[in-house]
């Protein structure tokens, strides 16, 4: 008799222990609740960093919308929320409850809800058993980076102190700034001849949105070059090179510069002929300094 008893008490302990760690599956999809015309969440529209969700109730009883942002359990508001009322068993891990809305006539909440990449809506409570469903996810669009360079502008000509500007627009606004200015090439690693790269460390201001550094390129050699800005991104930002090519081309210092046709090279100013070029030098007490 004893025997029996510690076999029927073992297959009854069996199965109630079996019973307590099934874990909770729920029967529908948010897709199966639009068609069957059940409680269900559709996205109405999406943009940088938010998605606007219309939560639907299309009966008379309780619909309950639990949502959370990229993933994020500590979004957690109850830690205990055991929910056997409702069905659900597994009470050796139970169900955390997450910021929710419930609906209880006919009816529809419209709600805007920021995130960095999506946003999840399950419904697990204050419904029919055979309409519930798990977490549903709606993406975000990503923010989009936006940097552009102001100065120098596309194509100009340039000579003495020179302005190298530019901005970036970003979520974040704490991002570091590789830049550097290279004679004749817009590749990396390549003819550098000012920035803070490839062992420059030239002086410049960055606030994570506005960039400006200056020189003046009197000494540097007449001919096309490029200022090369790329702020380094965070962790899912989209990379950023913007390039900006333009030319230097200082007049000349010495009249010898004028002569032998020297005069036809220059083009900040031009010079009708020689001895235009020549009149420019004696007229000009500043052309001397380079």
């Amino acid at each position: 008799m004893k025997k029996l008893i510690s076999i029927f008490l073992g297959l009854f302990l069996l199965l109630g222990f079996t019973s307590v760690v099934q874990a909770y599956t729920p029967p529908s999809t948010n897709d199966i609740n639009r068609t069957n015309g059940w409680a269900h969440v559709n996205e109405t529209s999406v943009d940088v960093g938010e998605v606007t969700l219309d939560f639907v109730q299309p009966r008379n009883f309780y619909a309950c919308f639990e949502y959370r942002t990229d993933g994020d359990t500590s979004q957690v508001i109850n830690e205990e929320h055991w929910l056997e009322s409702y069905g659900v068993v597994d009470e050796s891990e139970g169900l955390q409850q997450y910021p929710y809305d419930c609906l209880s006539t006919i009816s529809t909440l419209v709600k805007t809800i920021p995130a960095n990449e999506y946003v999840e809506v399950r419904m697990i409570f204050g419904a029919e058993g055979d309409e519930r469903f798990d977490w549903t996810r709606f993406d975000v669009l990503l923010f989009d980076r936006i940097a552009e360079i102001t100065s120098p502008s596309d194509g100009e000509v340039v000579s003495g102190p020179v302005s190298f500007d530019a901005t970036l627009n970003d979520k974040d606004s704490n991002d570091d700034v590789q830049w550097a200015v290279r004679k004749g090439i817009c590749a990396a690693g390549v003819g550098t001849v000012f920035g803070n790269v490839d062992g420059y460390n030239d002086s410049f201001d960055w606030d994570g949105t506005n960039f400006h550094a200056s020189t003046d390129v009197s000494t540097w050699e007449d001919g096309d070059y490029c200022f090369i800005f790329n702020p380094k991104e965070s962790a899912g930002d989209a990379p950023i090179r913007e390039t900006r090519e333009f030319v230097v081309s200082n007049p000349p210092s010495d009249k010898d510069e004028c002569k032998k046709g020297g005069w036809m090279t220059f083009n900040n100013p031009t010079f009708k002929n020689q001895g235009d070029c020549v009149s420019y030098l004696q007229s000009n007490e500043k052309a001397g300094k380079r």
